[in-house]
């Protein structure tokens, strides 16, 4: 008879560990990372078994602390992350290292050697081992399934060269994984694509997928196919003008309909195009429409592979004709389809040259633009005009293929006004070089703890620059194996650089000879600056600027924000610049020509100007020539003290339109921009900047005393009135000389208070704001600091008014 069978029962849910066996040691004082990591997209919830049995390894972690507390730390990278990508690319696998670096970390529990890398030259893996082997942190490989009973858990001391070897063969097998299977199933889907089928790419709009695997099969939908050919019908009239057709289909709401849920379950479409839910599709790059209308798929085309010109002819049904099709192709290329060139090609002509160099703008990379309108983004991009270098502001949506240029900038001009405030602030603080010199070292070790990953792989990859030099030097070109070294040093020096990059986009001090060279430029900056090479200038600025925005306030007025390092000036340094050229405006519209005509003949100046206020009397009198409207003779004009300078537009006077004036009151606004007009009538000094703050900080404090005042006599002027009227008002017997009485008690200190508020206007905030340079209050305020009995009275008078106010006790 055969054996019985004994059948050991137990719920689903509660797992044997069984297959644990023996618990390697660890280090217990230190905590236990737990990575978790899938490949593919979707993984989490395709492959879920996969990810509960990862972050299983949290419970196995606690295991093995045995009886004492456990401390495990789960970095959870979650689904769609590659193996090939470097340390600092992968955000939970950076913040494990850094981890490691501080010595947190003891231990490393992993369900397969590959869920930390697959890595082809091994760099990565190096800059990890060698980390490892510092800290003397070992990593696990448990063995998690009760069909494994045959594998061991596999504990890699790294200490141990015989362990760091079968990590190593583990690593080069991980790659081998992608060079083997994941390289045989791109063969395999190359293969099917040479042989026709489909490949999985993406498809311009019109085809479309039909089918399952290899039945898989490219049709035209026709709904979409009908919209492509009066596209391509209306780029033949537009003579294939892009630029025209772009804007025409950037204006639509949309170009192609909503696909019905029943096309949807019939075939697939391979379409990036922005998605306008319960409407329809359109392109959100500009170069899309060139780029469709050279794909030779809308003739029935297929290239098995892009970069070859294999090709095979009538491999699906065309969507357009072949002679308008073959038109466009060579306007927009310059060559036949049969690949001859053409003479005189439109496409050809209007080719931008590619600049050989960057342009030299101190703050490009790090200068922000604030868009005009909420919805639209905004950014700096550099460009050239008359062979000048300019900031130019671009704006768009991101679903809208239309880009907007709204802000032209002088690079040379703007960049003499940064530095000239820099070493305005230099001039006000001596001690600014040394403050800076503390702050960047402080900062120094911050990121050389941060991100010493960075640091470290770029060693490793130098050092396998060096090898692979060595190696190349040992062996003949004419050995197969030397095209190998070549492909793996143009690998290693692309990483190389991507690092650098990376480096330097997070603002990691390069080493601490950098930081001597901006202590020796701020104590002498006119003398080391003129030393310094374009590049070193640049990155100085980046150092020492944290943000730069810049925001356009009004047809004139630009706001400029800079976040310096914190040692420079530990607050925002705001200005106003004023520039010569008017801000976009466009072409007087039909509305305000109607103004024009309606108004201009006997309509006083400013009331003209609040009609038009994004106009200057410049501008609205060449229009009214040109309508031939003629203004009435001797009309009033404003006394030579109250004239504003014609350049100027109502929204320069009150930004808003609100009759809130830019600087406080309708003169003094009036006199900056007066200024500023005249100091920016030349061409080239076209920039004009009122910084609103003092340079240092005793000064601000002045500047800002008069809205703290505001505030103190509103509650105290609330104090006086409820004390006066509370009990009255319960009973609605308030009387008028109830009101006296308050206005009796608050009328003496309100009129001192906003005597005291005046001269600081007059004497303190209005010559602050005409200054660039370091301001020195009136003698009487100079009085009030130097002596210690009358040092507390101005801030006795703005905490407590002339008078102690206090709250009647019996009302309470």
């Amino acid at each position: 008879m055969p054996e019985p069978k004994t059948f050991v029962l137990r719920q689903a849910e509660h797992r044997p560990h069984l297959f644990i066996k023996v618990l390697p040691d660890i280090d217990r004082k230190r905590a236990t990372a737990v990575l978790v990591r899938q490949s593919k997209t979707g993984a989490d919830t395709a492959m879920a078994e996969s990810r509960e049995t990862q972050l299983g390894l949290q419970e196995y972690a606690s295991l093995l602390y045995n009886d004492e507390e456990p401390q495990v730390q789960l970095y959870d990278e979650g689904a769609g992350v590659s193996g090939q990508k470097r340390i600092d690319q992968r955000a939970e696998l950076d913040r494990l290292y850094r981890d490691m670096h501080k010595g947190l970390i003891g231990t490393l529990v992993l369900a397969r050697e590959d869920r930390l890398f697959r890595n082809k030259h091994l760099d990565q893996v190096g800059v990890f081992t060698k980390l490892a082997e510092e800290q003397r942190i070992k990593v696990i490989v448990p063995s998690l399934s009760s069909a494994t009973n045959g594998e061991r858990t596999k504990v890699y001391d790294f200490t141990s060269y015989r362990d760091l070897i079968a990590f190593q063969d583990k690593m080069r097998e991980a790659y081998g994984y992608i060079e083997g299977h994941v390289k045989h199933m791109q063969l395999c889907k190359q293969n099917k694509a040479d042989k026709g089928g489909y490949d999985g790419r993406a498809l311009p709009p019109g085809p479309a997928v039909k089918g399952k695997k290899q039945e898989q099969e490219i049709v035209i939908y026709e709904p979409w196919a009908k919209e492509l050919r009066k596209l391509a019908l209306r780029a033949q009239a537009l003579s294939w003008h892009m630029g025209k057709l772009t804007r025409e289909v950037a204006a639509k709401e949309y170009l192609f309909p909503e696909i019905p849920e029943e096309d949807r379950e019939r075939y697939q479409f391979k379409t990036n195009m922005h998605h306008i839910a319960g409407v329809g599709y359109k392109p959100r790059d500009p170069n899309t429409l060139r780029e469709w209308f050279k794909n030779v798929m809308y003739i029935g085309w297929f290239q098995p592979r892009m970069d070859r010109p294999d090709t095979i002819t009538d491999h699906h049904d065309p969507i357009l004709d072949y002679e308008l099709f073959a038109e466009g192709y060579a306007e927009l290329t310059g060559y036949t389809l049969e690949g001859e060139p053409l003479e005189k090609n439109r496409g050809v002509i209007r080719l931008k040259e590619v600049r050989e160099a960057p342009l030299e703008l101190l703050l490009h990379g790090k200068m922000l633009a604030k868009s005009p309108r909420p919805e639209l983004n905004a950014y700096i991009t550099p460009d050239t005009h008359r062979g000048k270098p300019y900031y130019i502001g671009v704006c768009s949506r991101d679903s809208d293929m239309r880009k907007v240029k709204f802000l032209h900038l002088a690079g040379d001009q703007f960049d003499a006004l940064i530095i000239k405030r820099l070493k305005a602030l230099e001039s006000a603080d001596g001690n600014i070089q040394d403050k800076v010199k503390v702050a960047l070292e402080q900062v120094y070790a911050q990121h050389t703890e941060n991100f010493v990953s960075i640091h470290e792989q770029l060693e490793e990859l130098t050092r396998q620059l060096v090898e692979n030099a060595k190696k190349r030097m040992k062996t003949s070109v004419d050995d197969p194996m030397y095209d190998m070294l070549e492909e793996e040093k143009v690998e290693l020096m692309q990483k190389q650089k991507a690092l650098e990059a990376k480096k330097e986009q997070l603002g990691v001090m390069d080493s601490s000879e950098e930081i001597e060279l901006l202590h020796n430029l701020l104590g002498n900056f006119d003398k080391v600056w003129a030393s310094f090479p374009f590049e070193k200038k640049q990155r100085a600025f980046h150092i020492l600027i944290n943000r730069i925005e810049i925001e356009i306030v009004s047809t004139h007025w630009l706001r400029l924000t800079i976040d310096w390092l914190d040692a420079i000036c530990p607050r925002l340094d705001i200005a106003y610049i004023w520039k010569s050229g008017a801000n976009r405006t466009g072409a007087f519209t039909e509305e305000e020509d109607h103004i024009i005509r309606h108004y201009y003949y006997d309509a006083p100046k400013m009331e003209l100007l609040k009609l038009l206020p994004k106009r200057s009397w410049v501008s609205i009198r060449g229009e009214a020539e040109r309508l031939e409207v003629s203004r009435k003779p001797g009309l009033p004009l404003p006394g030579r003290n109250r004239a504003l300078c014609e350049a100027a537009s109502y929204s320069d006077v009150c930004p808003q339109l609100d009759d809130v004036y830019l600087f406080g009151d309708y003169d003094t606004t009036r006199r900056y921009i007066n200024t500023a007009n005249k100091h920016t009538l030349r061409q080239d000094n076209a920039l004009y900047p009122i910084w609103l703050l003092p340079l240092d900080l005793d000064e601000l404090k002045y500047a800002i005393q008069g809205n703290l005042e505001e505030i103190v006599y509103a509650i105290q002027d609330a104090v006086v009135a409820g004390n006066h009227l509370a009990g009255k008002l319960q009973f609605g017997i308030v009387q008028t000389q109830d009101l006296a009485a308050v206005q009796n008690e608050r009328e003496l200190p309100t009129r001192v208070i906003q005597t005291f508020q005046t001269l600081l206007q007059r004497f303190v905030l209005t010559r602050v704001l005409q200054m660039n340079t370091s301001f020195q209050p009136p003698l009487p305020l100079r009085l009030l600091q130097r002596i210690p009995l009358l040092r507390a009275f101005p801030a006795r008078l703005i905490g407590f008014g002339l008078r102690h106010v206090r709250i009647n006790k019996q009302l309470l």
